[in-house]
């Protein structure tokens, strides 16, 4: 008797569940902003390994964790900033172990999220550069230091670069 039940009530459920499945896509709500909720690879790996701390747009929040979005490309005006960027622990001795993965997130945080700070000139990241400068982590117990004067080093070349400043 319940085997003859459960054959009767089981297509049931699942044709019902089915319709609900159905109905749900049909009055989904489109994205609010086009592609919204569509990543590339590239950017989920973003998502996953850097938007944590730098926030999934480049903004953190207010800790000494810094904001990526429109600042970060004024290092890109040096070589010395460029390898700097690449040589911080976090992006250095991250879990993306694969270079070119690494130099494509690089690129889209250089070219999406530093927006108009990146110069015209950035040439994008290699995985050459990328296994070269990540061998050599940034270590030192006066860290900030050393960023801000990367930073104003890259700041002064970036107001030399036609276009920028």
């Amino acid at each position: 008797m319940r085997m003859a039940l459960l054959r009767c009530v089981l297509p049931a459920c699942v044709t019902v569940l089915a319709l609900m499945a159905g109905a749900v896509r049909a009055h989904a709500v489109p994205d609010a902003v086009p592609g919204a909720t569509a990543l590339s690879h590239t950017q989920s790996v973003y998502v996953s390994h850097c938007g944590g701390c730098h926030g999934i747009e480049g903004i953190s929040g207010p800790t000494f964790v810094p904001m990526l979005r429109n600042t970060v490309g004024s290092f890109a005006c040096t070589e010395e900033g460029r390898s700097y960027l690449v040589r911080v622990p976090g992006v250095s001795m991250s879990l993306i172990r694969d270079d070119q993965t690494l130099a494509d997130v690089m690129n889209f945080v250089l070219i999406t999220l530093g927006g108009a700070s990146t110069p015209p000139s950035f040439r994008p990241y290699t995985a050459a550069e990328v296994h070269t400068w990540r061998a050599h982590p940034l270590s030192g117990p006066d860290f900030m230091s050393l960023r801000a004067h990367v930073l104003e080093r890259s700041l002064a070349a970036c107001a030399h670069t036609p276009g920028k400043g």
